[in-house]
């Protein structure tokens, strides 16, 4: 039972388990997991003023990291993004950060539709040390 306890706590909290230092970066590599740079809708919740907001995402690969630009409306955000593998089964998040200010940390979780387009749900923070806002990546094909 506590084993259960455990992993519910985990997925909930992907933050716990990178601060306690139980995640590892992973190199760069463009192919794992593959097809992930690209072109993305996205959704989602400013966790400072929690006003919805609707833009695009661009993912492309770097020498160490993704380069990522998020533009809502007119206005461009740049950052970058990485893998991590959490934990001992070594679950996969992607974990990026925007060059906002303060700068926007995110914790997303890869997932897939149907057709094996990435659809990633991220939670997001300014700093505080709460996940207040979100966002919602939907590749474009």
């Amino acid at each position: 039972m506590r084993i259960h306890l455990l992993l519910v706590v985990f997925f909930s909290f992907p933050s716990i388990a990178q601060a306690n230092g139980l995640c590892e970066r992973l190199p760069l590599d463009p192919d794992v997991p593959a097809g992930l740079s690209g072109a993305y809708e996205v959704i989602g919740k400013n966790p400072r003023t929690s006003a919805p907001y609707v833009g695009t995402i661009v993912l492309a690969n770097g020498k160490s990291s993704y380069a990522i630009t998020r533009t809502i409306g007119k206005d461009a955000v740049h950052g970058d993004a990485w893998i991590e593998e959490c934990g001992g089964d070594k679950i996969r998040f992607l974990v990026a950060r925007y060059y906002t200010k303060p700068i926007t940390q995110l914790s997303c979780r890869l997932g897939a539709d149907g057709d094996n387009y990435y659809r990633t749900t991220c939670r997001t923070d300014t700093g505080t040390g709460r996940w207040r806002g979100l966002e919602s990546w939907f590749q474009v094909p």
